[in-house]
């Protein structure tokens, strides 16, 4: 994860899908562009960045302790509405929640979903979860989970 980063995400595709595409070289060649996820040092870094206490955080998302515990120790994957409660329970940025999702295999945020929307703009506003359950309710879609 730390790793400098040598080449775009189009430039890797365009590789991989070439018709004289070779995955070994392609492997061999672009090691410095892959990325290592280790979702522990993640939500380490995430809950630091936070500057909450981990029960502040347990409580303000909703979760149970042990569920927070087999997530931020890497045994369970949180679905993505659950990943969006960890991110607004931590006050984190749109970015954090982007790159939480893609780590676990989850879609990102689209603004052209109206639910998204709501939850990108909940994001970058600070707003908590009970305060994003409530502008989802008065929009008419699906709380958060």
């Amino acid at each position: 994860m730390d790793k400098k980063l040598t080449k775009k995400t189009d430039e890797l595709i365009a590789e991989l899908t070439a018709d004289s595409a070779d995955f070994e070289a392609y492997i061999e060649k672009n090691a410095g562009s892959l990325i290592e996820i280790n979702l522990i040092d993640f939500w380490g870094k995430m809950i630091k960045k936070s500057g909450l206490t981990n029960g502040n955080i347990i409580n303000r998302s909703n979760y149970s302790y042990y569920y927070f515990y087999e997530v931020i120790n890497g045994k369970k994957i949180p679905s993505r509405d659950k990943i969006v409660s960890l991110i607004l329970a931590m006050h984190l940025e749109l970015e954090d929640c982007q790159t939480a999702l893609r780590y676990c295999g989850k879609s990102a945020l689209y603004p052209k979903l109206e639910r998204d929307s709501v939850l990108i703009y909940a994001i970058s506003h600070c707003f908590s979860l009970q305060e994003t359950n409530e502008l989802l309710d008065k929009e008419g879609l699906q709380l958060l989970k």
